[in-house]
Order: structure tokens, then C-alpha cells, then sequence
């Protein structure tokens, strides 16, 4: 839990700083904002957005009285497994933008080590390229479950 409370302390310092723009403006020395910065800024604070507010629903979901049928208690576990990996996937992308960021930042700091900078998050992206794919497969295999299982429930009214 701590290294999410550090992580929650560096982000919603980022975030102030992308909603001050100071970060931008200084590197860009008083000419326009680098787009691509602006961009990755805005991700971010969208991404911590969108996380908050599932946060905020899964939690929901988790005060759910449980039902007396297990194919639907099966259902509901089924959901809250599918979002829970939905936000795990978020975050993930949030971290990806912020590690851009970062080296972003890096490069313009030291332009002499950009090469290496790039190498380092070049490798950064394909590990998280198969984060993210990892956590698309099983999420649609839950999904798939989910399926199934609804199915079933509903295949009751029909008989």
C-alpha cells in the first residue's frame, strides 16, 4: 500500500503541474507548448479521472447485497472481476503516460542522453505492450464467462 501511496503523491503532483503548465512553458522556453506534452499531460489527468470515478463504482458494486441464487452471485463476481481488471488496465496506461513524461522531461534535461533515455523507454513500451495485451485476454475471458453464465440465468425464464 505504500508504494500506491507513493505513486498517488507523484501523480497528483504531476497533475498540478500539467494543470499549471508550468512544466510545459518552462521547456518550451516561452514559445507554444509541445503538443505531444500537452497531450500526455491531459491523458493523464483524464486517466486519473476515469480511475477515481471507477474506483468510485466498483466500490459500489462491492455494497451489493448478495444474492440468494449462486448463478447470479456468480454473475456479480463476474463484473466486479471485469472492472477491477478494466481499472487495473487504466492505471497501467496512466503509468505509462507519466513514465513518458518522465523521460520526456529526461531528454530535455539531458539532450546528450536521449539515445539512451529512448533505448530505455523503448524496452518500457514493449513490456507495457504486453501488460496491456495480457490484461485485454483476460478480461475477455471473463467477459466470455460473463456471457455464459447470464445465459444460463436467463435460459431459466425460457423453460
Amino acid at each position: 500500500m505504500k508504494t500506491h501511496d507513493a505513486w498517488m503523491i507523484g501523480l497528483i503532483f504531476l497533475t498540478a503541474t500539467a494543470c499549471n503548465g508550468d512544466t510545459v512553458v518552462r521547456e518550451s522556453g516561452g514559445r507554444h507548448p509541445d503538443p505531444v506534452v500537452t497531450m500526455l499531460h491531459q491523458g493523464v489527468i483524464e486517466l486519473n479521472e476515469s480511475i477515481e470515478e471507477l474506483k468510485h463504482h466498483i466500490d459500489e458494486l462491492r455494497q451489493l447485497p448478495i444474492a440468494s441464487d449462486p448463478r447470479v452471485q456468480e454473475l456479480h463476481g463476474l463484473d466486479l472481476a471485469s472492472w477491477e481488471l478494466h481499472l487495473q488496465q487504466w492505471m497501467v496506461q496512466r503509468d505509462r503516460l507519466v513514465s513518458s513524461l518522465n523521460a520526456i522531461e529526461q531528454a530535455h534535461a539531458a539532450p546528450q542522453d536521449k539515445a539512451a533515455i529512448g533505448a530505455q523507454w523503448s524496452e518500457g513500451q514493449e513490456a507495457y505492450r504486453r501488460t496491456i495485451e495480457q490484461l485485454r485476454a483476460h478480461r475477455r475471458t471473463i467477459e466470455q464467462k460473463r456471457i455464459d453464465v447470464e445465459s444460463q440465468v436467463l435460459e431459466q425464464y425460457f423453460k
